[in-house]
């Protein structure tokens, strides 16, 4: 009679899984799709999650700041409690988990050094040991520096369409952009809120001020649908949209902060 062998099996082990879709127009799973793959890995390899360790950023979180990714956060702080609540966070890339690497350096040595929680990239499997860890960070080099290729080709390309002429960012107060790619056209209720503005600051000489309460008792709102301050009637007053003018690269994308005059493009 044949010996019955014994099967080892990895101990089961209790994980996390972190998802979120890439904004700079690399080919990407949705996020059920990575979900459903993450999962598919974890019951093959004996790992457990449970649904309140599924951690999912909304589409269009950027992942070149960790700071900028709520859940990404509410995973670390997690991961930081007692008893350790899972062993190991599984995602469809490294580039998932981090796009800029001195950020996914940082988080996954105080993962894998301080909580003894690892970080497992589903589709990019590399070997334990130093030499694992080498590949793996080839990759996300890799990664970043496919971003910040594919960033410089994006401002180029949107630089060089400011030149010639083109519009590519939210019309003003007065405009409307019907469709996608078409020309501002006026919206005529609130160009009326316009030239209302430019009438009380120019020939009755109105202050900032007084005009930003005037207009807010009329109940008359911002093409956001805000009362009106003292900065977006500044914003109307100086865009040179009004004159027939493109202005482009004004603020940085990230916090919104006026960039030196000589950095915008105008056309």
């Amino acid at each position: 009679m044949a010996k019955k062998q014994n099967v080892i099996t990895d101990p089961i082990r209790i994980g996390a899984a972190y998802i979120r879709v890439s904004t700079d127009g690399q080919m990407d799973l949705s996020p059920e799709s990575q979900l459903d793959s993450i999962l598919d890995y974890a019951k093959s390899h004996n790992i457990v999650i449970p649904k309140e360790y599924i951690f999912m950023e909304s589409e269009g979180r950027s992942g070149k700041k960790a700071e900028n990714r709520p859940q990404f956060q509410r995973m670390i702080a997690t991961a930081k409690g007692k008893p350790k609540p899972f062993d190991c966070i599984l995602v469809w890339k490294f580039s998932r988990f981090a796009r800029n690497q001195d950020e996914s350096t940082f988080y996954k040595g105080m993962l894998r050094k301080k909580l003894s929680i690892d970080v497992i990239s589903i589709s990019e499997p590399v070997l334990d040991g130093m030499y694992g860890r080498l590949i793996e960070m080839i990759i996300e080099w890799q990664d970043e520096f496919y971003s910040y290729n594919l960033a410089q080709d994006v401002t180029r390309g949107m630089k060089t369409k400011a030149e010639n002429g083109g519009y590519q960012c939210r019309p003003p107060l007065g405009y409307r952009i019907p469709y996608h790619k078409a020309t501002p056209e006026i919206v005529p209720e609130e160009a009326e809120i316009v030239r209302l503005i430019f009438d009380k600051y120019v020939n009755e000489k109105m202050s900032i001020y007084a005009l930003t309460r005037y207009l807010n008792s009329l109940g008359l709102k911002t093409n956001r649908g805000n009362p009106f301050e003292k900065r977006s009637l500044e914003y109307i007053l100086q865009n040179p949209s009004y004159a027939g003018r493109i202005r482009w690269n004004r603020t940085r994308n990230e916090t919104k902060e006026v960039k030196d005059k000589s950095e915008w493009i105008l056309s």
